[in-house]
């Protein structure tokens, strides 16, 4: 479901080397955008020098309420099978990887480069009030945003089309339950960049 957490070899391959087909890609994309002199900043999730890709606590909540809703039989096996999270946090050689040789990629170079740990704001709420209930909540929000949508297309519609709906009702309150059972810190690795397109008379 989530690469990061893989332990298929061959799935790890895939996916790091569409990352690195993708960033490449957008990194001449950027460039042909941008006029000489011209600086682009770049923030975007990462796994930090630890290997840690980050969210642990939120994959495994999530990961454990399709797998209780497998066994309850709202949604099927070969179901959960198709869900994938297309994310993928590039280390820091893979993110410099483009420049390595010349120090310049489709005309850019690196200005800044920062990998650090990004503010778990959620965290530091349930911090201030003791919470627990409203940090899963949060966390099971963040989630039915960003990834939700992408889970419920592996799921089959039924005639009125309220199945997809229903699996995310059920996918976030199960996700709130395990979260706020035992409130933790996520580790939310990100990079940033400060990339500079050369000057003509450099190029």
């Amino acid at each position: 479901m989530q690469v990061a957490y893989s332990h298929d070899a061959a799935t790890r391959s895939v996916f790091a080397e569409q990352a690195a087909e993708d960033w490449r890609t957008f990194l001449a994309m950027r460039s042909r955008e941008l006029c000489f002199g011209g600086r682009l900043v770049v923030l975007t999730m990462a796994t930090d020098d630890n290997s840690d890709f980050g969210y642990r606590p939120v994959v495994d909540a999530l990961y454990g309420t399709l797998t209780d809703m497998v066994d309850r039989g709202f949604i099927q096996t070969e179901e959960l099978h198709r869900m994938v999270i297309p994310t993928f946090g590039r280390t820091r050689a893979q993110l410099l990887e483009p420049f390595a040789k010349s120090g310049r990629c489709a005309d850019l170079s690196i200005e800044d480069f920062e990998l650090f740990h990004g503010e778990d704001r959620i965290w530091n709420e349930f911090e201030a009030s003791g919470d627990a209930q409203a940090f899963g909540a949060q966390w099971a929000a963040f989630c039915r945003a960003s990834v939700f949508p992408t889970l419920a297309a592996s799921v089959d519609n039924t005639p009125d089309d309220t199945r997809p709906a229903r699996f995310m009702d059920q996918l976030e309150a199960g996700m709130t339950e395990r979260l706020s059972a035992a409130p933790v810190r996520m580790t939310i690795p990100l990079a940033q960049m400060t990339l500079v397109k050369a000057n003509a008379s450099a190029s």
